[in-house]
């Protein structure tokens, strides 16, 4: 049997959707849940359930990846105000109230990708690529892997401590935050 592949013409929205949905269990791993195929928010993202019960926004652009990220932040925004009444909406979360993930698929990673993907430990990109496999239509994902330094746990630059700073530099600078807001933040 020959294999004939080629690259295939950009999907449209609903195309590509298709396409990821029966790719959901390579975007959040195995046991993943479907909860919503579109949601009614700014790019229509879908919403899953990993494994974990963590919701996963799935925001997705065909062309335009700067619209996919800040389509999907502001999604995860407004999953995080609305999180208490989804998981009393899907049974799937279990009531786990676990923080959302957010990932992006674009044809392209959105510029600044790397350094975005530091800031955003709860945030996973892809780019996609469109093939023909005998005439049958294939998505192919690419995903960004996070920096070396996050894959360590290490911070990019360590933090200064205000007071080592000299004064007139110190009232600049605001004071470190506590590991509860760095965690509140990490979440986002």
């Amino acid at each position: 049997m020959k294999l004939k592949i080629e690259s295939a013409e950009t999907p449209d929205r609903e195309q590509l959707r298709s396409l990821l949905i029966e790719a959901t269990e390579q975007l959040s791993g195995a046991g993943t849940n479907i909860l919503e195929t579109r949601l009614r928010w700014d790019g229509q993202p879908m919403l899953l359930a990993d494994a974990n019960l963590h919701p996963v926004l799935v925001s997705f652009e065909p062309e335009h990846s700067e619209a996919a990220l800040l389509n999907g932040l502001r999604g995860v925004e407004q999953l995080c105000n609305a999180l208490p009444w989804i998981n009393q909406v899907y049974e799937s979360l279990q009531q786990k109230q676990q923080p959302p993930k957010l990932v992006v698929i674009a044809r392209e990673f959105p510029p600044g990708a790397s350094a975005v993907l530091r800031l955003c430990p709860g945030l996973s990109l892809y780019r996609y690529r469109l093939l023909s496999v005998n005439g049958e239509i294939a998505l192919w994902l690419e995903h960004l892997d996070p920096p070396p330094a996050m894959l360590a746990g290490q911070e990019s630059a360590p933090r200064q401590d205000a007071a080592a700073l000299p004064q007139e530099a110190s009232n600049d600078i605001l004071p470190p935050l506590t590991d509860a807001e760095s965690a509140y933040f990490q979440q986002l």
